[in-house]
């Protein structure tokens, strides 16, 4: 445990800029869905049109369908974090965007205590996981720009490390996070619908 601890200490100035740049992210797609409503509701309908088969599923079968999806994610933005932490960015950035123009655009066709139980109940376990992934993967790729520069790193140690910090604490994570939103949210979201 005091390992996990010291793991998750090395992190901190990672996951504090995966942070920054998802906050800087949500708040740019809060504006653009502002600014370009038409273009921010015909992005929706097509990300509705890619993934609204989900909504169909029962719940089992959803929450299997969201965990594989974050799961993934959040393991290819630790793996490729080694190509100078470019795809953690990228992937964090995409997310904090979209996340922001949809949570505008719902709050207008519905209300905003609405959004925020959407999203709160399995967000509050989930979005740490994906960012602790992209901080992995963005220290990783600092390992390797370290290394690139000639100063001495252990980069096969940390990859380790992060590969089995994932597996042991972030997915299981993030499989309690996919319950959360296929069983509880929905229920209590559908409080605050209007």
């Amino acid at each position: 445990m005091q390992k996990d601890l010291e793991y998750l200490h090395s992190l901190k100035k990672y996951f504090i800029s995966v942070l920054v740049i998802f906050i800087f992210s949500l708040i740019t797609g809060l504006f653009a869905a502002a600014v370009y409503p038409e273009k921010s509701t015909y992005l929706i309908d097509w990300f509705k049109e890619m993934f609204g088969w989900i909504t169909v599923l029962d719940p089992f079968e959803r929450m299997i369908a969201i965990f594989k999806n974050n799961a993934i994610d959040s393991f290819l933005a630790l793996v490729f974090g080694i190509g100078f932490g470019i795809v953690p960015v990228f992937i964090v950035a995409i997310n904090g965007f979209f996340l922001g123009m949809v949570a505008l655009v719902f709050s207008k066709q519905t209300n905003i205590p609405f959004v925020l139980a959407a999203i709160l109940p399995h967000g509050i376990i989930e979005l740490p996981m994906v960012l602790l992934s992209a901080g992995i993967g963005l220290k990783l790729g600092h390992e390797v720009y370290l290394y690139f520069k000639g100063i001495r790193t252990n980069l096969k140690d940390e990859f380790k490390r992060g590969i089995w910090f994932f597996i042991r604490f972030i997915a299981p994570l993030l499989f309690i996070a996919a319950y959360i939103e296929s069983y509880l949210t929905p229920v209590i979201a559908l409080l605050f619908r209007t």
